[in-house]
């Protein structure tokens, strides 16, 4: 029985060396724990979402229409990322980063690697360059829903994503991509407004996370921050469904906070 025992635990471990410590658990419970994450720097989030925060190693999408408090979810995850000394890099295509906000929400610029790439399939053939490569915790992909919906490059998607999982989960790489939804497209994919059919990235997320905003906060004539319904819409790791109910403050140290 103790060789076998020996022989089991030599096995896992060659596993994990080779396919990331997160490619095999003794049981659902221990393997939800023992995936790291980080943190949304809301409580109740990283409890709705069960593993602690957004999973390390894996990919993840926020989805939202404008003002739903998306970019500020992404800056503040991005902030944890770097108080824990990860390094983050930002695939901005549309060229909307706004370094003030970004530094308001609590990321520090100078260990921060921007791109800015031509079009979506440049984009794209970047990706695998950089997962590849490894040397980041967390890589924020803002790609609009133009570069999805097209059909080359929804094929183009998916083979990149299929090459991506192995090397993220063996160096804890993590991918977040948002999804800003764009009013007044009337196409659905479930019960999300806006979002086009046949894409490809939800088939290959691990956690996708919907954003509401539902009311803005005020001070006197001041807007002082929103507060936003994040619902749990995709979910591998855990159960789907959930919600946390959340509030980010526009001030000078760009705290978020739970209700």
């Amino acid at each position: 029985m103790a060789n076998r025992k020996e022989q089991l635990d030599h096995t896992i471990a060659e596993i994990h060396k080779r396919w990331g410590a997160q490619a095999i658990g003794r049981s659902p419970q221990q393997f939800v724990r023992s995936i790291p994450s980080i943190s949304t720097g809301f409580p109740t989030l990283d409890a709705a979402v069960g593993c602690g925060g957004i999973p390390r190693g894996r990919i993840s999408e926020l989805i939202g229409v404008p003002t739903s408090g998306m970019t500020s979810l992404a800056l503040m995850i991005a902030a944890r990322a770097q108080s824990e000394g990860g390094m983050v890099v930002y695939l901005d295509l549309d060229r909307c980063f706004d370094p003030a906000f970004a530094r308001q929400m609590g990321l520090t610029l100078d260990y921060l690697i921007l791109i800015h790439p031509h079009d979506a399939a440049q984009a794209l053939d970047m990706l695998p360059d950089m997962v590849h490569n490894g040397g980041f915790d967390l890589m924020i992909c803002d790609m609009p829903l133009q570069a999805q919906g097209e059909e080359h490059l929804e094929r183009k998607l998916a083979s990149v994503m299929g090459r991506l999982l192995a090397p993220l989960s063996k160096d804890n790489g993590t991918l977040l991509f948002l999804t800003m939804l764009r009013s007044g497209q009337r196409r659905s994919n479930g019960d999300i407004p806006d979002y086009p059919q046949g894409a490809t990235l939800p088939h290959f997320a691990t956690l996708r996370l919907l954003l509401r905003q539902e009311r803005w906060l005020y001070r006197q004539r001041d807007v002082l921050g929103c507060e936003a319904r994040v619902t749990v819409i995709k979910n591998k790791l855990s159960a789907a469904g959930k919600q946390a109910q959340i509030v980010f403050t526009f001030n000078e140290t760009g705290l978020g906070l739970d209700p």
